[in-house]
C-alpha cells in the first residue's frame, strides 16, 4: 500500500518525500532522516519494539520531564496500540505514541484515547511528534471511531489544536505536570 502526504503541513510535506508499508513496518524517506521505519504494535506482537518505546517514554516524562518512574510501564499499555518511529539507518528510536479504546462514562460508545506522545530530545523540530499524530488519527478513523480523546500537557495544546483537537474542562495535574483534556470529533 502506497500512501500520501495530503494531510502533512507544506514544512513536513517537503521534509517527507517516499513512504510505503512493508509488512507491519512503514519505511519513510526523508530530505533529513534518509530512512524512517514507522512501527506499529501491540506490546504482545513486539514484546522488543515496546521496550524501546517504553525507554524513550523513560527518558523523556522521567528524566526530562522528572515525571514518576512508576507510570511507565501503565495499566492501559497492554490493550494499547503502539507506534514507534526509528531511524532505520541506525535503528534510533525518534519517536512513539499509543492509542487504545477508553469508555468515558457520558459516552455511549468508546472513545479513542491517544497518549505517550514522545519524542527524542535530539531529532525534536524535525515534526516527528506530527508525524506519530497522523499515523494515529489515521488508525483512529479506520478503526471508525467517533472521538479522540487525549490529556496534552499544558504547553503543548498550540500544537494539537492545530490538529483539529479543542481543549475542554479544568487543568489538572499528572506526574506533576500541568494537563488539559482534549477532544477531535470525526464528522
Amino acid at each position: 500500500m502506497i500512501a500520501t502526504a495530503r494531510h502533512l503541513p507544506e514544512r513536513l510535506t517537503r521534509i517527507i518525500t517516499n513512504f510505503a508499508w512493508e509488512g507491519q513496518h512503514r519505511v519513510v524517506t526523508s530530505e533529513k532522516i534518509r530512512h524512517l521505519e514507522i512501527r506499529r504494535f501491540t506490546q504482545a506482537q513486539s514484546p522488543d519494539d515496546f521496550e524501546r518505546a517504553i525507554q524513550l517514554r523513560l527518558d523523556v516524562f522521567v528524566t526530562e520531564q522528572h515525571g514518576p518512574p512508576e507510570d511507565e510501564p501503565d495499566e492501559w499499555d497492554e490493550n494499547a496500540m503502539h507506534w514507534l518511529l526509528v531511524n532505520a539507518e541506525n535503528g534510533a528510536v525518534l519517536a512513539t505514541g499509543r492509542v487504545f479504546a477508553y469508555q468515558e462514562t457520558c459516552q455511549m460508545r468508546p472513545v479513542a484515547k491517544i497518549g505517550r506522545i514522545a519524542v527524542c530530545k535530539d531529532a525534536r523540530g524535525l515534526g516527528l511528534g506530527l508525524r506519530v499524530m497522523q499515523e494515529i488519527l489515521d488508525y483512529i478513523r479506520e478503526e471508525g471511531y467517533e472521538q479522540a480523546i487525549l490529556d496534552a500537557q499544558v504547553y503543548a495544546l498550540a500544537f494539537y489544536e492545530k490538529l483539529g483537537f479543542v481543549p475542554e474542562g479544568y487543568e489538572f495535574d499528572e506526574g506533576g505536570i500541568p494537563h488539559k483534556r482534549m477532544r477531535l470529533l470525526f464528522r
